[in-house]
């Protein structure tokens, strides 16, 4: 019972270290130094920890990497949602604009 607990303590704060990035991009709208190939390699690391999981009937990992994988998904979304792609000139990236 007691190594259940430690995998719910485990699952929680890893859950909760990426909520206050999640937050931070929907607050600000701003997701440019986002790294979109980290994002989707933890979220497969997730997926197969979710797996391992399951055949090992360890649920407090299934519980807990399912809910960080919902908030990676979440963070991706935001990321391609709010990030500017779009490649600027060193001029482009110095210069004020009439809306700064």
């Amino acid at each position: 019972m007691m190594i259940n607990v430690i995998g719910y303590l485990a699952g929680l704060l890893a859950v909760t270290s990426f909520i206050p990035q999640v937050m931070k991009t929907f607050r600000t709208k701003q997701a440019d130094d986002l790294s979109i190939p980290m994002l989707l390699l933890t979220l497969t690391a997730n997926f197969l920890y979710v797996i391992y999981g399951i055949l090992l009937e360890l649920y407090p990992i299934v519980i807990m990497i399912g809910i960080m994988s919902c908030i990676i998904v979440f963070q991706i979304i935001l990321t391609v949602k709010y990030s500017n792609r779009e490649e600027k000139t060193p001029n482009e990236e110095n210069s004020l604009s009439i809306n700064d």
